[in-house]
């Protein structure tokens, strides 16, 4: 699972060449703000703005102007690959790892890709503009973000990979091991309806692959609710789809 950050945790400054310590003055769940040095923390936090994020809330419209940059604390979203009906289909998973908007970082101002709260939380907002300053005042801020954003597209390029070449039973252990790691429970709140959009097939396969698992005594599932009963074993049941993006997070981040 990924680490959060405790109040007593140290932030780390990545530069090309090192790793330098720097006692943290402002503890932050979210694991990218709680690894910004003290001077780029400076530039965001009067911009930051603690917020909700409700079930199903739109962070990012596709095609549209990114508007506010979002670092969950805790919940994750979902980043869907816009189509046409009945045909989205989630590319990647944000949780308190993370930030939205890595299209901002990148250069540009919007995505074709839908972003919405998949598991309901909360985080920090800054807005669009606020960030840009921040990077244009900083030398270390963009080279932190874009960390992030290479780690991202490992999960993207593995998700990708797993869509290709995983079965369905194998995809969906890869999926609810993600969640799990971004969640503070074994009880995921999840439909049948969400999960086939997540892995892009009919809810009727959805079905079949949870029962598997579940007849496999890795899951149990009682009115929409998932529960982890066997993490090591759902992850050998994975089959390999899950654990190389989170290991390169770790390896980045620490």
């Amino acid at each position: 699972m990924f680490p959060m950050a405790q109040a007593d945790a140290r932030r780390f400054v990545l530069l090309p060449t090192e790793v330098r310590e720097v006692p943290k003055a402002i503890p932050f769940v979210n694991k990218i703000l709680s690894a910004l040095t003290e001077s780029d923390l400076s530039l965001l936090t009067p911009h930051l703005k603690p917020v909700d994020l409700p079930l199903r809330k739109r962070l990012e419209t596709p095609r549209r102007s990114i508007e506010h940059i979002y670092f969950p604390d805790s919940g994750f979203v979902s980043v869907v690959a816009d189509g046409a009906p009945d045909q989205h289909v989630e590319v990647g998973m944000i949780g308190g790892e993370g930030m939205t908007g890595l299209a901002v970082v990148l250069g540009t101002d919007r995505t074709p890709n839908e972003t919405y709260v998949q598991n309901a939380g909360a985080g920090q907002r800054i807005s669009t503009g606020s960030l840009r300053d921040a990077v244009g005042n900083s030398s270390t801020l963009q080279p932190l973000l874009l960390l992030y954003a290479h780690t991202f597209l490992v999960q993207v390029t593995q998700t990708a990979k797993a869509n290709a070449r995983s079965s369905l039973d194998e995809r969906l252990a890869r999926w609810l091991l993600m969640a799990h790691d971004r969640l503070d429970t074994d009880d995921l709140d999840i439909t049948h309806e969400f999960l086939s959009v997540m892995l892009g097939v009919r809810r009727s396969g959805v079905t079949v692959a949870l029962n598997l698992l579940e007849n496999s005594a890795l899951i149990s599932i009682n009115r929409g609710v998932v529960t982890i009963v066997d993490r090591k074993g759902l992850r050998a049941a994975a089959n390999g789809a899950y654990g190389v993006s989170e290991a390169e997070f770790d390896r980045v981040f620490g």
